[in-house]
C-alpha cells in the first residue's frame, strides 16, 4: 500500500464556496475532486453537521464565518492552487523504488542499454531468485552479438572462417513482437535475396569475402563458424556500430522546412543520411530500399542461408 502525491495546479474548475456577503470566489485544482469531499469540509469548517445540497447557495450558517475566517481560508485555497500543497490519496500495489521518477538522481546507472540486454539481465535475476528460468537458445560472440542456428548444416563441408568467399542467401526482418530473445517467432521481411521474395531471381546468392569488413559488424562476427548449409539468424542492433547506422551527428539538417514553416530558427533533420550504403547486405530494387531506409535504425533480424564457400 503506497500513498501518491499530486500537487494543486490552476488547470481545472471547482466550484461553490461562499464567503458572507454572498462573496464567491474559485478554485482551481489539478484534478477534479468530487464536490462532495469540499462540501464536507466547507461544513466542517463552518460547523455545519450536514453538508451543503447547493453549493450556489449561500448556507445559513455562513454568517458564522468571519471575515478573518474566509480570508484564512481564501490564502489556504490561493496556496494549494500554487503548489503549496498537494492532494494525496491511497493506492493498493507496490511501492516504486526511491530513485524512480523525473529529476531523482539515480544511485546507480543501468546495467543494459537495450531491450533485448534487459530481458537477458531480468532472466539471469530471476533464475537465481526463483530458480526457474527460459533455456537460452542463442548464442553471443565476445561482443554479445546474438546468434541461433535455426537449420543444421554439415560442418564436413566447410565451415566459414575469416578470409572465405562466402555465398549467402539472406533475408533482413524486423523483429517479432512475442521474441523474448530477440531472435525467435515470426518477423516480417523488409528485404531479401535468394528466395523469390523481391525482384530478384530465387536462386541469386551473395558473395563475399568475410573478415574485410563489407558486412555489418554484428554479421562479420555473427557468421563465424556458420556450417556450409546451415541457416542462422543474427540479431543487428543499430548502436555502437553493430548495424547499418552512422553515429551520432550524421543526420543532413534541412533549414528550409522551417523558413517554410514561419520559424526561422526551426528546421528538421533527413534521418536517411544516417544510413551506411556501404555495409552488406543491402536492398536492390526501390520498394526495398524505401522500407529499408525507414527500419534501419531498430533492431533488426538477418536470417542467412550458407550455401557454400569459394
Amino acid at each position: 500500500m503506497g500513498s501518491l502525491a499530486s500537487p494543486l495546479s490552476a488547470s481545472s474548475w471547482v466550484q461553490g464556496w461562499r464567503c458572507p456577503r454572498s462573496q464567491t470566489f474559485e478554485v482551481r485544482a489539478a484534478r477534479r475532486a468530487p464536490l462532495n469531499a469540499f462540501r464536507r469540509e466547507e461544513s466542517r469548517f463552518l460547523g455545519s453537521s450536514e453538508p451543503q445540497s447547493d453549493p450556489g447557495r449561500p448556507s445559513d450558517d455562513s454568517s458564522q464565518l468571519g471575515r478573518r475566517g474566509c480570508a484564512a481560508l481564501l490564502a489556504a485555497v490561493a496556496t494549494l492552487s500554487l503548489g503549496g500543497g498537494s492532494t494525496r490519496a491511497l493506492v493498493k500495489g507496490n511501492l516504486p523504488p526511491k530513485t524512480y521518477g523525473l529529476g531523482k538522481q539515480f544511485a546507480q546507472a543501468a546495467d543494459c542499454i537495450n531491450v533485448s540486454d534487459c530481458a537477458e539481465i531480468g532472466r539471469q535475476k530471476a533464475q537465481e531468485e526463483f530458480g526457474v528460468a527460459k533455456d537460452m537458445t542463442f548464442q553471443m560472440t565476445p561482443d554479445k552479438v546474438r546468434y541461433k542456428d535455426m537449420v543444421a548444416g554439415v560442418p564436413a563441408n566447410g565451415v566459414a572462417k575469416l578470409g572465405d568467399n562466402l555465398q549467402l542467401k539472406y533475408k533482413v526482418m524486423r523483429q517479432g513482437k512475442r521474441a523474448y530473445d530477440g531472435l525467435s517467432g515470426e518477423a516480417s521481411t523488409i528485404f531479401s535475396l535468394g528466395f523469390g521474395e523481391d525482384d530478384g531471381p530465387k536462386d541469386a546468392f551473395l558473395t563475399a569475402k568475410l573478415g574485410e569488413g563489407r558486412f555489418v559488424k554484428a554479421l562479420e562476427e555473427g557468421l563465424l563458424g556458420m556450417a556450409v548449409g546451415s541457416t542462422r539468424r543474427v540479431q543487428v542492433r543499430p548502436e555502437n556500430g553493430f548495424g547499418w547506422q552512422k553515429p551520432r551527428g550524421c543526420a543532413e539538417k534541412i533549414e528550409a522546412v522551417g523558413v517554410l514553416a514561419g520559424l526561422p530558427m526551426g528546421g528538421a533533420e533527413n534521418n536517411n543520411s544516417c544510413l551506411n550504403e556501404e555495409k552488406l547486405p543491402q536492398p536492390v530494387d526501390f520498394a526495398a530500399k524505401r522500407r529499408f531506409a525507414r527500419r534501419f535504425d531498430e533492431s533488426l533480424i538477418v536470417e542467412l542461408q550458407l550455401v557454400g564457400l569459394s
